[in-house]
């Protein structure tokens, strides 16, 4: 029996206890040794190196984000009338470097017929009054049409709007812009809470969107009213149709393929180019 169970009054395992512990204490020992060793010659310790800020947004940066509008000042040119003043004063001069996708904005002598800068502000008061006046149910379209008929021959004959007036397709009958434009205006107001401003384009000053038109002036927002649905470039909502602003009247959407084009050319005259515009019911 004392050969499986050990001495009497003694536990099997006791005897293994003073090794365990002669291993413990030869442990600590070399933990004190280490610990010793690094308050004689020192610990390495870790580095942290400063990476800096990192690369700026580029709406931080004041570059024109992807999905926004960008516009740029035709060189030599004035502001248009129907121009947001601030967004003029901050945009950038348009140059080789500007990207295709930006808006044009300027007029003056050498821009849509005018030789000099009297003639240039003369056709300027010219297409605004007829913007005025085009707001009359009664007499407004026919002034609309006779002014878009001239733009037409002038246009064809100027390089600058040569190919806006070459997208104008055949048409069966006189576009009625009066009764498109007093309707969307109507209806854009009611669908946009009041808001009178019916494209945003980014200020790279102010490193956000602003009002790209002057929506002081009543025309200004009578003819922009057909913004979103007419140059597809801009909208109220995501999900905002033609036919919405048309507060789905089917008269008022038969004009809007009839008169989009007609629409962009009138607005380039004015100093507004769109580089791309497109057309039609969406």
């Amino acid at each position: 029996m004392t050969k499986i169970f050990g001495r009497p009054g003694c536990s099997a395992t006791v005897g293994a206890v003073p090794q365990k512990n002669s291993w413990a204490a030869r442990g600590l020992a070399i933990v004190g040794v280490v610990i010793c060793s690094s308050v004689v010659w020192g610990c390495t310790s870790t580095q942290f190196y400063n990476e800096g800020p990192g690369s700026p947004s580029d709406r931080a940066s004041g570059v024109v984000p992807d999905g926004s509008l960008g516009v740029c000042r035709i060189p030599n040119s004035k502001r248009p009338p129907i121009v947001n003043e601030k967004l003029w004063e901050d945009s950038r001069p348009c140059s080789a470097q500007t990207p295709d996708r930006f808006i044009r904005i300027g007029y003056g002598p050498g821009l849509a017929g005018a030789v000099t800068d009297a003639d240039a502000d003369k056709n300027m008061e010219r297409l605004l009054n007829v913007l005025r006046e085009g707001q009359k149910e009664d007499v407004g379209n026919n002034q609309v049409v006779s002014t878009l008929r001239n733009l037409h021959d002038y246009g064809l004959r100027d390089p600058e709007l040569r190919d806006r007036v070459s997208r104008e397709t055949a048409r069966p009958s006189v576009c009625d812009y009066t009764y498109l434009l007093n309707t969307m205006s109507r209806e854009r107001g009611k669908l946009a809470q009041g808001d009178r401003c019916a494209a945003q384009a980014f200020d790279g000053k102010q490193r956000t969107e602003v009002c790209l038109f002057d929506t002081a002036r009543d025309e200004v927002v009578w003819l922009t009213s057909s913004w979103s649905c007419a140059t597809h470039t801009g909208a109220i909502t995501e999900h905002t149709s033609c036919f919405q602003l048309c507060a789905y009247d089917d008269y008022c959407a038969k004009q809007v393929s009839c008169s989009a084009p007609d629409i962009d050319l009138l607005l380039c005259a004015m100093g507004v180019c769109i580089p791309e515009p497109r057309s039609g019911i969406r």
